[in-house]
C-alpha cells in the first residue's frame, strides 16, 4: 500500500512538473512565434509578429524569387521579369495561429507535431493572371510537337497509309502548379518542364486489318437515318473511319462525322403550341419529339457495320426526349376562356423598335404554363442580341439612352405585366424602369411597366388557377399596338388595382442629345421625353368570394429623366 501511495504521489509530482513546465512554455511564447514554425523557409520562430514580418520583408525583397525553366539542359528566362508580390501580414498571421486553435487538446497535439517535423507557412502571391498564360502560351507553342495521326486515304493506286509520329506536349497544368510554388519561395529555382509523349503510331496487326476491310468501301457510300431524317457518307469518309491505333474506330473522324450529321439528325424537344379562336382551344403548331445521338452506341454500332464491309445504310441509336404538352392533351388543358389582358401602344418608336417589339411577342406567343408552374419571360424570350434576330434600337444603358440589340422587348414585357395583373395571378418577380418611359405611358397611368435584362432583371408570374393557361400575342405593327391575352379556367377570383399613388416629384434635367451614326449630319430625332422623377405605388389585390388571394404593393423609383434628342453624324447620308 505504501508503495503505491509513493508511486502515485511521484506520478503527481510529475504530472505537476509537467503542467507547470506547458504552462511556463505558453506564457514564455505568449505574443510570439511558437518553435520550428517557417513561413516560405524563413525561420520565425519566437518572435512577434512586427519582428518577423520586417525578417520575411528583408528575405523577400533582398533575395526576390527567379524561376527559370529548363528542358534538356537549355534554359528557358520568360520568367526573368515576372513580377510578383506576397501577403506577408496574412503569412504572419498563419504563423502565429499555427499550435493555437482548437481545444486544449488539440492545441497540445499541434504543438507536439510541429516540435517533430516543423511547420512552413506558405507565402501567398498576387500576379497577373493574363501574363502567366500568356507565357505557358509561348512556352507551349515552342516545346509542343503536333503528332501525326496515321490514316488511310483513297488514291488511284488504291489505299494508301500515311505512317504516324508522335508528339510531345507540355503537362501544362503540373508545370504552373510547380511555378506557382517556387514563386511563393525566395530565391532561385531551376523547374525541369514535364512534358508527355502524344502517342501516334499506327498498330501493325490493327492497321492491316482495317486496309483490307477499307478496300471494301471504295466508291461506296452509307446512308446514316435516323426517323424521317438521312444523311449521306461518301467513300474518303468511310475510309478515314478505320483506327489504326487502339481502337477500331479513329476518334478524330468520329468526332467530325457526329457534329458533321448532328443539325440533320438531332432536334430539341418543343410543345405544342395551341391558339384560342372562336371560344376553343386548338392545335396551332404539333408537338417535335427531341432526339439526341446515343455516342457510345453509334460509336459501337458504326464499327461493327464497317468491319462487317457491307451493306449501304446504318440507323443512327438516339436517344428520345418528349415535350411537356402534346397535341393529344388538348381536351385536357382546362383553356375555356379569357381570364386577363394587358394593352400597351408604341407610338413614335423607330422602325428597330417596332420590329424588336413584334420579334420578342413571337417568342411568347403561344406559351403555356401548367397549373403551379411559373412562367418567366427571359426564359421563354431566350438569348435577346443579333445572332437571334434582333435590330439595334436605343435602350437604357449605364444612365444613357444607347443602341443595342433588342431595344423595345420591355414593351412586350410590359404587356405581359398588365394581362397577368389583369388575370389576377401572382407576380413573383419584376422591377420597374430606371425611369418614367414615355411609351408606358401613353395609355396607361405611372408605375404599370416592367423591366427585363437577362440575368438580373427577370418578369416572373405563378400559374396558380388549377388549370392551364395560355399566353396569346397580338401585335399591330401599323397602328403600334400591342395586345397579350391570358386563357383558362376562371374561379371567380376578382382583381382591383389602386390609382398609383405619386410622391417625391423631382424635376427633369436640361435635355440631352447623343450623336447617332445611322442620322444624316444636321438632323436631330427625339427618341425619350423629358420624364418627372418620382416615386410610385400602386396596391394590387385578389379576392374569391369572402377570401383574399393577394394583397400587395407595389414600388417604382423612378430617376428624374431628361428629354433626348439623337443628332446626327453621317456625311454620307443626305438630309432629307
Amino acid at each position: 500500500m505504501g508503495k503505491l501511495r509513493n508511486l502515485l504521489f511521484g506520478l503527481t509530482i510529475v504530472a505537476l512538473m509537467a503542467m507547470a513546465g506547458y504552462v511556463g512554455f505558453i506564457l514564455a511564447f505568449k505574443n510570439l512565434v511558437l518553435p520550428r514554425v517557417s513561413i516560405a523557409g524563413v525561420e520565425v520562430s519566437g518572435m512577434d509578429k512586427q519582428s518577423a514580418q520586417k525578417l520575411v520583408d528583408l528575405y523577400t525583397s533582398s533575395n526576390p524569387s527567379q524561376v527559370i525553366l529548363r528542358y534538356n539542359g537549355k534554359e528557358n528566362h520568360k520568367f526573368e521579369n515576372f513580377k510578383v508580390s506576397y501577403d506577408v501580414v496574412w503569412a504572419v498571421d498563419q504563423a502565429m495561429a499555427a499550435g493555437r486553435s482548437g481545444n486544449i487538446l488539440t492545441r497540445v497535439s499541434e504543438q507536439f507535431k510541429n516540435l517533430v517535423n516543423s511547420y512552413s507557412v506558405q507565402l501567398p502571391i498576387q500576379y497577373d493572371t493574363d501574363e502567366m498564360e500568356g507565357i505557358l502560351d509561348d512556352v507551349e507553342n515552342q516545346m509542343n510537337q503536333t503528332p501525326v495521326w496515321p490514316k488511310l486515304t483513297v488514291t488511284q493506286e488504291g489505299i494508301k497509309l500515311t505512317n504516324g509520329q508522335n508528339g510531345i506536349t507540355v503537362r501544362r497544368d503540373e508545370l504552373k502548379k510547380e511555378i506557382l510554388a517556387n514563386l511563393a519561395l525566395p530565391g532561385k529555382h531551376l523547374i525541369d518542364i514535364p512534358m508527355e509523349v502524344v502517342m501516334a503510331e499506327e498498330k501493325p496487326d490493327q492497321t492491316s486489318r482495317a486496309i483490307e476491310v477499307a478496300k471494301k468501301w471504295v466508291n461506296k457510300k452509307i446512308t446514316l437515318k435516323a426517323g424521317s431524317q438521312s444523311v449521306q457518307v461518301g467513300s474518303d469518309q468511310i475510309i478515314s473511319l478505320f483506327g489504326l491505333m487502339n481502337n477500331p474506330i479513329d476518334q478524330q473522324q468520329f468526332e467530325t462525322l457526329v457534329n458533321n450529321i448532328k443539325p440533320a439528325i438531332e432536334t430539341e424537344p418543343k410543345d405544342a403550341v395551341f391558339v384560342f379562336k372562336d371560344n376553343k382551344v386548338s392545335e396551332f403548331k404539333p408537338e417535335i419529339i427531341g432526339a439526341k445521338i446515343d455516342i457510345p452506341a453509334f460509336q459501337n454500332k458504326l464499327a461493327d457495320f464497317l468491319y462487317s464491309g457491307e451493306g449501304d445504310s446504318l440507323d443512327v441509336p438516339t436517344i428520345l426526349s418528349y415535350p411537356k404538352i402534346r397535341t393529344g392533351d388538348i381536351n385536357n388543358l382546362g383553356i375555356k376562356e379569357l381570364i386577363g389582358k394587358g394593352t400597351s401602344t408604341f407610338f413614335h418608336s423607330i422602325p428597330g423598335r417596332v420590329f424588336n417589339v413584334n420579334l420578342a411577342s413571337t417568342r411568347i406567343n403561344g406559351v403555356i404554363v401548367p397549373p403551379g408552374g411559373e412562367f418567366s419571360f427571359n426564359d421563354n424570350v431566350g438569348e435577346i442580341s443579333r445572332d437571334t434576330g434582333y435590330q439595334s434600337a436605343y435602350i437604357i444603358s449605364g444612365g444613357k439612352t444607347v443602341l443595342g440589340d433588342g431595344g423595345g422587348v420591355c414593351q412586350v414585357s410590359t404587356t405581359v405585366f398588365r394581362a397577368a395583373l389583369n388575370a389576377g395571378l401572382p407576380i413573383t418577380e419584376r422591377k420597374a424602369h430606371a425611369y418614367r418611359v414615355g411609351y408606358y405611358e401613353q395609355d396607361s397611368k405611372p408605375g404599370l411597366d416592367a423591366t427585363v435584362f437577362s440575368p438580373s432583371a427577370d418578369l416572373k408570374f405563378k400559374n396558380d388557377t388549377g388549370n392551364h393557361i395560355l399566353i396569346q400575342t397580338i401585335v399591330d405593327t401599323k397602328n403600334l399596338t400591342m395586345e397579350v391575352d391570358i386563357y383558362g379556367t376562371s374561379d371567380g377570383r376578382k382583381v382591383s388595382l389602386s390609382e398609383p399613388k405619386i410622391t417625391g416629384q423631382v424635376a427633369p434635367p436640361p435635355t440631352l442629345y447623343v450623336d447617332d451614326p445611322t442620322l444624316p449630319l444636321g438632323t436631330t430625332k427625339q427618341v425619350d421625353w423629358s420624364a418627372w422623377g418620382s416615386k410610385v405605388s400602386f396596391n394590387y389585390k385578389v379576392t374569391r368570394g369572402g377570401e383574399t388571394l393577394i394583397d400587395k404593393t407595389f414600388y417604382s423609383n423612378y430617376q428624374p429623366w431628361q428629354a433626348i434628342f439623337m443628332r446626327g453624324t453621317n456625311t454620307s447620308i443626305a438630309s432629307k
